[in-house]
């Protein structure tokens, strides 16, 4: 079977350089199957799936047997349906239902999983109407959230955009630690305020973690 050549180092460093963006499909599977494969096996596993097939995302369509016929290697077939999983997973954003209501703890695990792995903060905000049902949501803020970065006119511009009637806000800690710092204090009740004086309420402000959350309207400071 005919097989094209790939350049290993070259290919490696333009990963390393541009990201994965930079390599064709072939490149990064290529790549991948080198790893197990060794060079010459990976660049005909290359070749008898792309003989048959088109893009990637067919990979977590075939069958164990499909898999074999293409990998010749047992091993290989067992990492490339662990690769497919993990890539399923990372790919499961969560995601909130418009026109449905949340609870806090809801849109504090929801949020926990969303923002809890970022290693910047991140401030998001959730609109609710008279119901308290879900009408939008978008991230405002990104950076060192404090009442100097964070201006209420950007948060109340997109509620008064959906005629929002309340609105949630939510930022993660990339620590992990969910303790409100003063900042937040102070940045909660800035936004309080200035919800009362346009008439669209703070009903909750949530800090996630990794793997936690904290609900000032729960722990009664907010209510």
């Amino acid at each position: 079977m005919l097989t094209s050549g790939y350049n290993v180092e070259e290919i490696k460093q333009r990963l390393a350089v541009h990201k994965g963006d930079s390599l064709s499909q072939k490149e990064l599977f290529f790549l991948f199957v080198y790893g197990f494969l060794g060079k010459k096996k990976a660049e005909q596993a290359v070749a008898r799936f792309f003989l048959q097939y088109t893009d990637l995302r067919q990979l977590k369509e075939l069958s164990e047997v499909e898999l074999l016929d293409i990998l010749e290697d047992e091993h290989s077939v067992i990492m490339f349906k662990a690769l497919c999983e993990l890539s399923e997973r990372l790919n499961k954003r969560p995601r909130f239902t418009l026109g449905k209501i949340y609870t806090s703890q809801e849109i504090g695990e929801t949020m926990s999983l969303e923002l809890g792995m970022h290693l910047q903060e991140i401030l998001t905000v959730i609109l609710l109407d008279t119901k308290n049902q879900i009408i939008a949501k978008k991230n405002i803020f990104k950076g060192t959230l404090d009442t100097a970065t964070v201006h209420p006119r950007e948060i109340f511009r997109f509620a008064l955009q959906y005629s929002a009637a309340r609105i949630m806000i939510v930022h993660n800690h990339p620590s992990g630690d969910t303790t409100p710092s003063k900042n937040d204090l102070q940045l909660t009740k800035r936004i309080e305020e200035c919800g009362n004086l346009v008439g669209i309420g703070l009903l909750d402000h949530i800090i996630v973690g990794s793997e936690s959350y904290l609900s000032m309207r729960e722990e009664k400071i907010l209510s």
